[in-house]
């Protein structure tokens, strides 16, 4: 997708950068990154640890402001402004106090204009997207009586519920086993293409990435820039048989490739560093 998309993009990030001081150093993080997720795009952003991927996630959230570029939604130019994304971090970051059901609700009760809405509505709502989940049975559950993998269901759910179009999902899945780690990617598989969200999504797996995504934007080693954009090209639906696929197969070899390289110049700098 061309980044000439204006206003018809969910998300649009021109020449950001941001660069941050440590003691008496300037530390670059990001440089020069331009991206956009269109209406109902899924699209990832793949790049080695410590590259300034959630950095680029807190400049879409407004927690941070970038030292040049912009950021616009639907054309609008949110730039610094908070409330415009829902949110998904790494850990599922449930409140232990709260039950299933209202851990779910408050991404719609704490967004900015939301007042005192129908919350029994809401309720009915959320009630049914947890029983489409699996959750039902556990709406008036506490965090703790909850698998992992429940956990990050709810989490979703929680995200998903929120009034703002676009998602923004930080790894969501890193910290399962790889069997709940699949069933999680499949589990969302079939949520997205049910809903078809604009999202833009954090992962180190190369794998999850091709499965899941639209396109893909490879970010190499701090400070970051878009090394490669990858438009993925399998059709969907997507079901896990896909992985392998000898074009999935040679894609996902090629994308190791250039991970690996920049995990080369990272270990480099830092030979240097040291010397």
């Amino acid at each position: 997708m061309s980044l000439n998309t204006g206003e018809e993009a969910a998300l649009k990030a021109e020449q950001v950068s941001i660069t941050f001081q440590d003691r008496k150093k300037r530390l670059p993080v990001l440089q020069d990154i331009s991206l956009a997720v269109g209406q109902g795009e899924f699209v990832s952003l793949l790049g080695p640890s410590g590259s300034g991927k959630s950095t680029l996630f807190h400049l879409i959230g407004g927690l941070l402001t970038p030292a040049q570029g912009r950021i616009y939604m639907n054309g609008e130019d949110v730039t610094g402004m908070r409330g415009r994304i829902s949110y998904m971090p790494q850990q599922p970051a449930l409140f232990p106090w709260l039950t299933t059901l209202d851990n779910v609700l408050l991404g719609q009760e704490n967004a900015p204009g939301s007042g005192t809405g129908p919350r029994r509505e809401a309720r009915t709502e959320a009630r049914h997207w947890l029983d489409e989940v699996g959750l039902g049975k556990f709406a008036d559950a506490y965090p703790h009586m909850l698998s992992g993998g429940m956990q990050q269901r709810a989490a979703f759910l929680r995200a998903m519920l929120s009034p703002q179009e676009l998602m923004l999902l930080d790894e969501p899945f890193s910290a399962l086993d790889e069997l709940t780690r699949s069933d999680m990617q499949q589990w969302l598989l079939h949520m997205w293409e049910r809903n078809r969200r604009s999202v833009l999504f954090i992962t180190h797996s190369i794998e999850e990435a091709l499965l899941l995504s639209d396109r893909i934007y490879v970010l190499s080693a701090r400070p970051a820039s878009i090394l490669q954009v990858v438009d993925v090209p399998f059709a969907r639906p997507r079901r896990e048989e896909i992985t392998t696929d000898k074009e999935f197969v040679e894609l996902k070899r090629e994308l190791s490739r250039w991970m690996r390289e920049e995990k080369a110049k990272k270990s480099a700098v830092w030979g240097g560093d040291s010397a």
